[in-house]
């Protein structure tokens, strides 16, 4: 084989094996790293993702953090309630300009509040405090207006317990058994208001549930059964997410922490 073809076929090969690496780490991506919402519907994201990109007459109800960024399509519409971006939000500048609302109180930043109700930004920080209590602080790449509301869905924290009884909370992810995670009541929030239905844990939905006192403390708890190999988690991760709604409405988010074993060597 001529020197020049050699050459040729080495870097065919390698192109192969980068290919069929980067295919790999794709499909073994966790799913919520990254989202885009298109099919015209209404979503409550309540997972953390990576980054978030909502399309063309579709609505996102944002409840939780995105640690890249996020993208609205001409015609969206993107409700804030609560979680933080880490990049930025970039809305898009053709028409019909996406409708981006943010809840909370208190707002301010280095935007254009000239308008009542809504405020300009260039490159600019919106900062405020959401209703849960929680810090706005949120950066647009955009001058098209977004606007200020101070009504939503209301979330509420919640005290979660996984694997009730157990410290460290050890999960094995090759385990083809469930996990148990308790929704505690307690003096600010009663677990028999839980739809059950919307509850997610670690991304996974529960097999089944029931209301029974996990903590002996003379009330009735919620106790929700996930399929171990349905979890969302890695060898990396040190604490899992519940999320869900009440027949109220109220979103409801509770974290505690996770062992993965056996130990990453």
């Amino acid at each position: 084989m001529k020197k020049k073809e050699k050459k040729n076929h080495v870097r065919k090969r390698l192109s192969t094996i980068l290919l069929c690496i980067l295919a790999i780490v794709l499909c073994a991506a966790p799913r919520g790293w990254a989202v885009i919402y298109n099919d015209g519907g209404e979503h409550n994201v309540t997972t953390d993702l990576t980054w978030l990109e909502v399309g063309t007459g579709t609505t996102v109800n944002l409840y939780a953090s995105v640690s890249q960024y996020v993208y609205a399509y001409p015609g969206s519409i993107l409700n804030i309630h609560s979680g933080n971006v880490g990049w930025y939000i970039a809305l898009s500048k053709d028409k019909p300009y996406a409708v981006v609302t943010v809840y909370g109180t208190d707002f301010g930043g280095d935007g254009d509040f000239s308008v009542p109700g809504q405020v300009s930004f260039s490159g600019g920080t919106l900062t405020g405090t959401y209703g849960n209590g929680d810090p706005i602080e949120l950066k647009f790449y955009s001058n098209i207006p977004v606007c200020l509301g101070t009504s939503g869905l209301v979330e509420v924290k919640v005290e979660i317990d996984i694997k009730t009884g157990g410290n460290p909370n050890s999960i094995n992810l090759k385990s083809k058994g469930v996990v148990p995670v308790a929704v505690l009541t307690t003096d600010g929030f009663d677990a028999r208001n839980i739809d059950p239905t919307t509850v997610e844990f670690a991304g996974a939905s529960p097999v089944r549930w029931t209301l029974c006192d996990v903590d002996d403390d003379g009330d009735e708890d919620m106790l929700f059964h996930f399929e171990t190999q349905e979890l969302k988690l890695d060898e990396n991760s040190t604490e899992a997410i519940l999320t869900g709604k009440t027949t109220e409405e109220k979103v409801i988010r509770g974290t505690d922490g996770v062992q993965i074993v056996p130990q990453k060597k």
